[in-house]
């Protein structure tokens, strides 16, 4: 039987600090407080670090509501983890085993799990952890529930540790003895020994009013539990489940034998059509070759008249070219003749211009003169009279 020596906590629910647990002696361990002090909390981080999947069951909304959510004074935390110890007295260790006479099996390194196989009860190991066992790095540790597990040296003889974190960015991990393991391994680890989340190990308020009422199949699957045979009833579903889907996965080879046996007379006749088919395409390559010669050298004999035309166009392109280089130059000639005879006849107006207002002022003084004139004529021979 598996006892229950030591609980770590921290951050899960109201354990905000790094809080340790311990269970001694071999009798019954009480936990005595006022409401809202945390008792509740402790049972849950056991069933959690069971492998607990509902947040209901955890009296939570949802999985991330076991990390510490903080207070007026403290922040939130970003992680749970909760870490149990427990210990079988019974536990002997297994002699050191010879890689080499172990045959190879697919189980995980972290957890070698008991395999019943032919009513025998002998464990395959894992190459690499037979290797490490007979290194003494690990040893292989028989409980008295029945489950062979891996024990590192950092452990005391018999002892297992099993960890579970959460973090607030919803990644979770199992660990068994500090290494990464399944929730899987876990729970082949405590099946039949009555230690689990939905086990009799852990009943809360009400639940033992609920199992006496519930009904008999219900409380079959207790008393199965505590006997220690549900193990071998999960095993055998396993193998049901393997064997049908082993049954479906031959009734479909045998659909698809059948379906492909339909299609092998339509599969030669559309080979026969490829074969005519490829015969004819070899034939239509053949001729198009020969029309694609013949417009070839037809195009080619084009290609050397355009070519001919071409450069008699292009001389007389650089002759027409030259001749209106010539004309341009005389062109710019007679325009600077042009501009010089406009520049001489502005100088010529301007000078006219200059002229004109001479003249205007000249007239006008003149005039200006006669007046005066005439007005003293006037004036003498107003006097003689």
């Amino acid at each position: 039987m598996l006892k229950l020596k030591k609980v770590e906590l921290q951050g899960f629910k109201s354990f905000c600090d790094r809080t340790e647990l311990k269970f001694n002696g071999g009798g019954i361990a009480a936990v005595v407080g006022p409401n809202g002090c945390g008792k509740s909390n402790l049972s849950d981080a056991i069933s959690w670090v069971l492998g607990e999947q509902s947040a209901k069951s955890l009296r939570g909304a949802r999985m991330e509501d076991v990390i510490f959510a903080g207070t007026k004074s403290r922040k939130p935390l970003g992680m749970a983890s909760v870490t149990m110890v427990l210990v079988d007295p019974g536990a002997k260790q297994l002699p050191l085993i010879d890689p080499t006479t172990q045959p190879k099996t697919e189980q995980p390194v972290e957890v070698a799990e008991g395999a019943a196989a032919e009513n025998t009860e002998q464990q395959a190991l894992d190459p690499e952890v037979a290797a490490a066992i007979a290194e003494g790095k690990v040893h292989e540790i028989h409980t008295a529930s029945g489950h062979n597990v891996i024990h590192h040296p950092g452990n005391k003889q018999g002892e297992i540790t099993i960890t579970r974190r959460l973090f607030r960015s919803g990644e979770s991990e199992y660990l068994i003895d500090g290494r990464l393991a399944r929730l899987r391994d876990i729970q082949d680890i405590f099946m039949g020994s009555g230690l689990g989340p939905e086990s009799y190990a852990i009943i809360e308020q009400g639940r033992i009013g609920q199992i006496l009422s519930s009904r008999p199949y219900d409380r079959r699957a207790v008393i199965e539990e505590a006997a220690g045979i549900t193990k071998y009833k999960s095993r055998r579903r396993l193998a049901e489940a393997k064997l049908e889907s082993a049954r479906q996965n031959l009734a479909r080879v045998f659909d698809i034998l059948e379906e492909v046996t339909r299609q092998v007379n339509s599969l030669k006749r559309q080979a026969s059509k490829t074969k005519r088919y490829q015969e004819l395409k070899g034939e239509l390559e053949g001729q198009l070759r020969t029309v694609l010669a013949g417009r070839y050298v037809t195009l080619k004999e084009e290609a050397e008249r355009s070519a001919a035309a071409l450069e008699a166009a292009s001389v007389e392109l650089r002759d027409a070219t030259a001749e209106a280089a010539d004309q341009d130059a005389a062109r710019q000639k007679t325009q600077e003749v042009f501009y010089s005879l406009e520049a001489q006849l502005t100088e010529f107006r301007r000078q006219l211009a200059a002229m004109n207002v001479e003249s205007a002022k000249t007239r006008g003084r003149l005039e200006s003169r006669g007046r005066v004139d005439r007005a003293a004529h006037d004036g003498r021979g107003a006097g003689n009279r």
